[in-house]
């Protein structure tokens, strides 16, 4: 017998600099890639500049959401790198 579960969708919340915050919908399994690509899309802002914190922790490209315990209703905070000069 083979069990096939349906990916889950939770809702995040995402606060920027501005202090504004927007919702979004993601997988259970998404990458903090995948979900930079949602916020790219959304905010403007190049997913290459963002700086994503969830619970003081900065989230790495290559892991998934759920490793840094986002569950439904979570906030992630977005900053942008600073660039060097």
């Amino acid at each position: 017998m083979v069990l096939i579960t349906e990916p889950t969708h939770i809702q995040v919340f995402l606060k920027n600099e501005k202090g504004q915050t927007h919702t979004y919908e993601v997988v259970s399994g998404e990458t903090v890639t995948q979900f930079k690509a949602k916020v790219q899309n959304k905010e403007g802002v190049p997913a290459d500049q963002q700086r994503l914190i969830h619970e003081g922790k900065q989230l790495d490209d290559r892991k998934k959401l759920e490793d840094y315990g986002v569950r439904n209703l979570s906030t992630i905070h977005l900053t942008l790198r600073l660039r060097g000069g």
